[in-house]
């Protein structure tokens, strides 16, 4: 239990916001139900969702915990020897306890967001890639790109993945192909090099699925088998316009 709390924390920490007008953006999501736990942080352009059906609650709950607490629990969950955490919680706090600790940790007020109505269904083109090789590619490329938008290209077609950045006020520009499997349409679309490069970074797994619908909606970045049972994690990202 302390080793798939501090893995859910982990894997979804990083996406959450720094939104000064919606603080319930700045926390992550538990969402508790009778069959399984959910954990959820998002700033809008990218979603993060971490799933396990081996952790469940007596009924229907949630609550929302603030980014400072999540990685102070998570830092000192590497720490514990016992297995099992016990969490609980109010109106106001969330209570962790392990080995010889208590954190207190308080909750943040308000109705976080739906987040299950932005997941899309219906991506029906499918990439299958190595993730350490679309890592680094990206990282090269995006060296190259607008300092302000940060965009790359995703070019699309043949099993083959075309990535290009360009900084038209600096005059240069990166292209880079990468071998893949496709399944679906020629397509292009374009993202924020440092969202795809943080939701890359953050997934452990060796071979990775990112689902497409069109240029201007969503794409879904998950593993390409899910080798837990129990476990499911996928991201959202938000595609950029391709400006020609």
């Amino acid at each position: 239990m302390a080793e798939t709390l501090a893995d859910g924390i982990n894997s979804t920490v990083y996406a959450t916001a720094d939104e000064e007008l919606r603080p319930v953006m700045n926390g992550i999501f538990f969402d508790i139900a009778q069959d399984s736990t959910t954990l959820v942080a998002s700033n809008a352009h990218k979603l993060v969702y971490y799933k396990r059906t081996d952790i469940n609650g007596s009924c229907q709950s949630s609550f929302i915990l603030p980014k400072k607490p999540a990685n102070i629990l998570k830092n000192n969950l590497a720490k514990v020897t016992q297995k099992d955490v016990e969490i609980s919680f109010d109106n106001k706090n969330a209570y962790f306890k392990c080995d010889n600790f208590l954190i207190v940790c308080r909750l943040v007020e308000g109705t976080y967001p739906a987040y299950k109505s932005v997941i899309p269904k219906n991506n029906t083109n499918v990439i299958t890639v190595s993730r350490t090789e679309l890592l680094n590619a990206t990282k090269r490329v995006a060296v190259c790109s607008n300092q302000a938008t940060g965009q790359i290209i995703f070019k699309l077609s043949n099993n083959k993945i075309e990535m290009s950045a360009q900084d038209i006020d600096f005059s240069m520009s990166a292209h880079e192909t990468l071998n893949c499997d496709y399944e679906g349409v020629p397509m292009e679309i374009g993202f924020k090099s440092n969202f795809f490069i943080e939701i890359l970074s953050n997934l452990s797994y060796d071979q990775i699925c990112i689902r497409l619908a069109d240029p201007g909606r969503a794409a879904l970045i998950q593993p390409s088998v899910q080798t837990e049972p129990n476990e499911e994690i996928c991201a959202l990202l938000m595609p950029m316009r391709i400006n020609n």
